[in-house]
């Protein structure tokens, strides 16, 4: 149930906000708009005030805005009749008046990603690890293979200064799929070397692709949450507890705490702890989860670390700054998205291992919520420019087919056929329902 309330709330956000856009801009250049839909499918409730039904439907899946003189179908009736568009119907609004309608609705999902950065930047400002050196190097990682050790410490990613920990790997999450040449210091020594690409020849993440390349900054085993659902509650862990031992092994840091669970997922472990300086020692199933970036299954006891004790600033940006930042990091993950699709395209990446679809939408957004609100608001910031670029790819039923539509026009001085339109509509509609089909099994596959 709190997976499926996670789903409505973040959905819902993201489909109010999008058609809200058409909506706005309909009004605003004078097209009459009949119905405004959360949802597909029969509706839960309804209201009509003025010209417009608002309406609630069943399937939190999309939603739409219906304008006067939009559906092919009915355009196709009109002509065949002899009836030319009427004022207030879509079919009669000037081209550029279309145009923005029809791209309100991803501009406002992007809009909606850089308010949230902006508004969760201005009431918390950054907080960075300022450290490159790393704590552990979990074996058997592809960091393990190009023989990078715990000490060691960043210089440079790609060429760029890295100063913090968030900076090195916000380049290297950057560039999925590439290899990354870094500058790294060990003592009185400094080398370049080649982190090989998280993807293999398939598609899929090769072996060893542990949390983009298995490092870790050094931080102690003192719990600083306990989630209320896992098997760390179950086991009576608390906040405040330092964790000594795991199936037997003696833990240096977080790092080493965390490989030992992710190797663990559905198998009973031994787990000791201290509080106050008395020992407990309780035995725990880590649960089995796909981890969301590389779809490999890991397990998940319900703990987050103290970082305290690592060298964190937290950063006040001013106005500027914090507009600045929030751009950018819309920007980025705008960025990030196109280039995924790109290499899905040509095949460098696997679409059974790269697209996730309700359901992992729907984990991921219980996850956060459980996390904090912070952590809900960058997901919803994240999942919001997905939306908006997506919407924008040239596939007929999406806003970036209406625009090829557009574009077509433009170029020919008159609209493409109703029957050309309509045929590539209901193609359109066959292949983004091929692909949530595709995801949604997708998605139960990787549950099991």
């Amino acid at each position: 149930m709190e997976t499926v309330l996670a789903l409505i709330i973040v959905l819902g956000v993201l489909i109010f906000v999008h058609e809200l856009g058409h909506f706005l801009m309909a009004k605003a250049a004078g097209v009459r708009v009949l119905k405004f839909s959360l949802g597909f499918g029969p509706a839960i409730f309804s209201f009509t005030r003025g010209e417009t039904e608002y309406m609630v439907a069943w399937v939190p899946l999309g939603g739409y805005v219906k304008m006067a003189g939009e559906d092919p179908e009915e355009l196709e009736q009109a002509a065949a009749e002899g009836r030319d568009p009427q004022p207030g119907d879509f079919a009669y609004a000037g081209l550029l008046r279309r145009f923005g309608i029809i791209i309100a609705g991803p501009i406002m999902n992007i809009v909606l990603a850089f308010v949230v950065y902006f508004g969760v930047t201005t009431a918390t400002g950054l907080t960075r690890v300022a450290t490159t050196a790393i704590g552990t190097v979990e074996a058997g990682s592809l960091a393990d293979r190009v023989d990078l050790e715990p000490g060691d410490r960043f210089l440079t990613v790609d060429g760029d200064s890295v100063d913090s920990w968030e900076r090195a790997f916000e380049i290297i999450r950057g560039g999925i799929g590439v290899e990354h040449v870094v500058a790294v210091q060990r003592r009185d020594s400094t080398f370049t070397l080649t982190l090989p690409s998280v993807v293999g020849p398939d598609g899929g993440p090769v072996e060893g692709a542990v949390d983009f390349y298995g490092l870790w900054p050094a931080w102690g085993t003192t719990v600083a949450a306990v989630s209320d659902t896992d098997a760390a509650a179950a086991a009576g862990l608390e906040a405040g507890d330092t964790i000594i031992r795991l199936d037997g092994r003696e833990l240096a840091n977080w790092g080493e705490l965390s490989s030992t669970i992710r190797a663990s997922a559905g198998r009973e472990v031994e787990i000791a702890w201290l509080r106050e300086g008395v020992e407990y020692v309780a035995r725990v199933t880590p649960a089995r989860v796909v981890d969301d970036s590389t779809g490999i299954l890991r397990g998940r006891l319900g703990i987050t670390g103290d970082t305290s004790d690592l060298p964190v600033e937290h950063i006040r940006l001013g106005l500027g700054g914090t507009l600045s930042w929030a751009g950018r990091e819309t920007w980025r993950t705008g960025t990030l998205i196109v280039d995924i699709l790109a290499r899905l395209v040509v095949g460098q990446l696997s679409m059974r291992e790269t697209l996730g679809g309700p359901v992992t939408i729907a984990r991921v957004a219980r996850d956060s919520a459980r996390s904090g609100i912070l952590s809900l608001l960058a997901f919803v910031a994240f999942v919001s420019v997905n939306l908006g670029v997506l919407n924008l790819l040239p596939i007929p039923v999406l806003d970036g087919g209406h625009l090829v539509f557009l574009a077509a026009e433009a170029l020919r001085g008159k609209p493409l056929s109703l029957r050309v339109r309509l045929i590539a509509t209901q193609i359109g509609m066959a292949f983004i329902i091929l692909i949530m089909l595709y995801v949604t099994v997708n998605d139960v596959v990787r549950l099991f």
